[in-house]
């Protein structure tokens, strides 16, 4: 008795393509999980505006 077909890509790309391959959607804000902590503290206070715009009005 002849062996039985393992695995064959036949026609796989094709299906693939028909509604076309697309990318993973991107997310406004993406996840700080797993990032350094310490870091993630020094972000809290640069990402805010108050620093640069009260830099400016004591200068």
């Amino acid at each position: 008795m002849a062996k039985s077909k393992n695995h064959t890509a036949h026609n796989q790309s094709k299906k693939a393509h028909r509604n076309g391959i697309k990318r993973p959607q991107k997310h406004k804000y993406t996840s700080r999980k797993g990032m350094d902590p310490k870091f993630l503290r020094n972000q809290v206070g640069s990402s805010s505006s108050w620093g640069t715009a009260t830099a400016a009005w004591l200068a």
